[in-house]
């Protein structure tokens, strides 16, 4: 809705244009039709949860993703992107869309790149529950309550439970010392 002045207040939703920031601060174009017609904007600097010298979240959502666009003191010169949306469930990463379609009560934390590699954080009872960190090849490190597994995803696995280590499916098998 305008404001008086031509302000436009509130958030916007939006669709990334580009997301190759000359600055490389993680600003995107976006187009707003609501604000903008069919005009993409400037580059709209993100709202971060943290920032800091050397530290901080960066994330820069992909060409078409949707986004969440506000202005500053309302004006369009002054883009900013706050967040991200799906317009459907297929948009979900599939670690998210799996747990969503068993109606799980405990909602999976995920965080996926376009290429696949990811990070799910899972309370659901259930082989899936734990942490996962696995890389697009197939390679991954998995923690759950009882145990740790290393694995490469082309066979090589390291398995630590309770006192024991084993290695490759029991070829090696490691007692702690007592």
């Amino acid at each position: 809705m305008a404001a008086p002045n031509d302000r436009y207040l509130g958030k916007f939703r939006g669709r990334v244009v580009d997301n190759n920031d000359p600055l490389r601060i993680g600003r995107i174009t976006v187009e707003v039709p609501d604000v903008l017609g069919d005009e993409a904007s400037t580059w709209a600097l993100p709202c971060l949860p943290f920032t800091g010298p050397e530290a901080g979240q960066f994330v820069v959502p992909p060409a078409g993703a949707g986004v969440w666009v506000e202005f500053e003191q309302g004006d369009p010169s002054f883009p900013v992107w706050t967040g991200c949306w799906y317009g459907a469930a297929e948009e979900l990463p599939p670690d998210a869309r799996r747990e969503l379609a068993a109606n799980s009560p405990s909602k999976p934390v995920v965080v996926q790149t376009p290429a696949a590699h990811k990070f799910v954080m899972n309370d659901t009872a259930g082989a899936e529950q734990g942490i996962l960190l696995q890389a697009q090849g197939g390679a991954y490190i998995r923690i759950t309550k009882e145990t740790v597994v290393i694995a490469n995803g082309a066979g090589a696995e390291i398995l630590l439970r309770g006192d024991q280590v084993t290695i490759n499916q029991g070829q090696l098998t490691i007692q702690s010392k007592r």
